[in-house]
């Protein structure tokens, strides 16, 4: 790495925020509270204010380093011809919803609320005049002019959000990476470097048996590649792991070891960890280190991929509502909203006042606020980078990956945060303001590690995607997994496959990326919208049964009948993400 710049003065090391930018897909499949305004909320709250901060640093010349990786299947939804009309309408019943708090508050003595009234109007009303009019309902557009100037670094990510450790083959992982390779370079023009790894699960490899399957799976047990080895096949170059891997730990036992401990009793979190993590941290690793990753001594078929690790003390300062900053007094709280408008007036006011007793929100003195905030931030990490020059003599790197949606939704002051701290690195001698790709192409070849299996899930394993209120999704995916593989193998062996059975096995395809997707697991085992995820995950799995029972009266030489293709047609109209899904992807 460089440790001097061009005047020869000592530069610590290199930071950068890596935002991890997912939701799942859900246009097409309901409004509220889950649905598409679920879409448009990250859009009004997250996006477009990120955009607005990343765009005013550099109307100032700054250039705003920063990795942010897309999920390709919100790419899909961001890019679809009915958003545009969706977010339209998403800010009108806003504005709708803030003219009436106002009228509320004139008839009711309640004046003083009126300026946050007229602050929410302008809110959304600037929300569509940035979407609408100032870059032509193209948010994908307006991040690739980022990318295009160099100071963002476009990642990708597992096409649907697909849980890579746990799905049943290979070929499937293989499908969500060359899916979100594909959806990437549509977008922005270009292959990505680097990939996020759905919830940061990584798993090396070793002889995996899956823990579900209905019994049909009992005696499956197979060498797995590691993921890396997965990654590098199609070029990818980069990742991001929660610091507990990087600085060892046991590797997580094989799935049939935790059979009966998930099975017959619900493992807490406590629980999970100990029975995963029991040996002590490996002292030779630091966290301000990149490092290569292999878990073979096997040739890798192209570049060994770099592991970029999350540093704990910056990223608990944001993360933790507690200790950190999101958790301000000045701030808005998240969870009071007004009775009629759910629109939000209150401001945190203490960690442990009753919600009744929440004062009101201020915005005019949130600015001086993030202002220190983001000088204990980059204190903060200058001290890190300080501490691994002395004990290294080399710079170091502080990464600290963060969901996007922390910034603008869960904490509403967040954009302002990235952008104050963003300008005061870009501004300090001592810190290089970088993003993955670059701090990539400024590093010589790093020292090469394993890493033990896990993820940035509560307990650092699989705990939250893989227990008993979730094993039923498992048993499901990995019979429609396991089918449609066969399917995709008799399929290239048909001399003349008919374009009716092509567009069967496409869209079977989609759906059982969709499918894939961790949202579901997530959503039902945190209880955040359980009825939501366990309907989506149902309906979706219908599809592919129904799909690849037509595809099998289709081999054994029957004719499609009518109610096939308006059964397909159908299912198409609302699943309609990958247009230009390749069977290829699973061959």
């Amino acid at each position: 790495m460089i440790g001097f710049n061009q005047n020869q003065h000592i530069v610590l090391g290199y930071f950068t925020f890596v935002l991890h930018t997912h939701l799942p897909y859900v246009l097409h499949h309901g409004k509220w509270p889950f649905g598409s305004d679920w879409l448009s909320e990250a859009v009004s709250e997250c996006y477009i204010p990120i955009l607005t901060a990343l765009n005013n640093l550099q109307s100032r010349g700054i250039q705003p380093k920063i990795s942010m990786d897309f999920s390709p299947i919100l790419l899909e939804q961001l890019a679809d011809p009915s958003f545009a009309d969706t977010f339209i309408s998403y800010c009108d019943e806003k504005l709708k919803l803030a003219e009436a708090d106002r009228k509320f508050f004139s008839k009711n003595n309640e004046e003083h609320f009126l300026p946050l009234a007229e602050y929410w109007i302008d809110f959304y009303s600037q929300g569509k005049k940035f979407f609408r009019d100032d870059h032509h309902s193209d948010l994908i557009g307006a991040f690739r002019i980022l990318a295009d100037s160099g100071s963002l670094d476009a990642m990708t990510c597992g096409a649907t959000h697909g849980y890579f450790p746990l799905l049943l083959d290979d070929r499937n992982i293989k499908a969500q990476i060359q899916a979100a390779i594909a959806t990437h370079e549509k977008y922005f023009g270009k292959k990505p470097r680097g990939i996020w790894l759905p919830e940061c699960a990584y798993r090396p490899r070793y002889f995996w048996s899956p823990q579900s399957g209905n019994g049909s799976l009992q005696n499956f047990r197979k060498e797995r590649a590691g993921i890396e080895e997965l990654i590098s096949e199609f070029g990818l170059e980069y990742f991001v792991v929660e610091g507990t891997l990087t600085k060892g730990g046991m590797p997580m036992p094989t799935y049939h070891q935790l059979t009966d401990a998930m099975h017959k009793k619900h493992m807490n979190t406590a629980e999970w960890q100990r029975f995963l993590f029991h040996s002590p941290e490996n002292t030779d690793r630091s966290l301000a280190d990149i490092y290569g990753v292999k878990s073979t001594t096997r040739n890798l078929a192209g570049p060994t991929p770099v592991v970029f690790s999350r540093d704990r003390k910056t990223s608990e300062q944001v993360w933790s509502g507690d200790i950190g900053y999101p958790g301000d007094p000045s701030y808005l709280d998240f969870h009071k909203k007004h009775h009629d408008s759910g629109l939000r007036y209150w401001k945190v006011t203490g960690a442990k006042i009753d919600i009744g007793d929440k004062e009101q929100y201020d915005p005019n003195v949130i600015d001086s606020h993030l202002f220190q905030q983001a000088m204990h931030f980059t204190g903060l990490v200058k001290q890190t980078l300080a501490e691994h020059y002395r004990q290294t003599g080399k710079p170091g790197v502080v990464c600290s990956p963060f969901d996007t949606e922390l910034f603008g939704h869960w904490w509403f002051e967040g954009p302002g945060f990235l952008e104050k701290v963003l300008e005061a690195m870009s501004n300090d001698p001592d810190v290089k303001l970088s993003n993955c790709a670059d701090i990539l192409s400024h590093t010589l070849s790093p020292k090469v590690i394993a890493l033990p299996e896990g993820s940035w899930g509560d307990g650092g394993g699989h705990y939250v995607w893989l227990n008993n209120k979730v094993a039923w999704t498992w048993d499901e995916l990995y019979a429609n997994e396991k089918r449609f593989l066969h399917s995709i193998e008799t399929y290239f062996k048909l001399t003349d496959p008919s374009k009716f059975l092509s567009k069967v096995l496409r869209q079977a395809g989609r759906e059982l990326l969709l499918l894939e997707s961790s949202d579901w697991q997530f959503l039902i085992t945190t209880e955040s919208a359980a009825d939501y995820a366990a309907k989506r995950f149902k309906a979706h799995s219908k599809v592919v049964t129904d799909l690849l029972d037509i595809a099998d009266r289709l081999f054994v030489g029957n004719e499609e009948k009518k109610d096939d293709k308006e059964y397909l047609n159908t299912v198409s109209k609302m699943d309609k993400p990958f247009k230009d899904v390749d069977l290829n992807w699973w061959k």
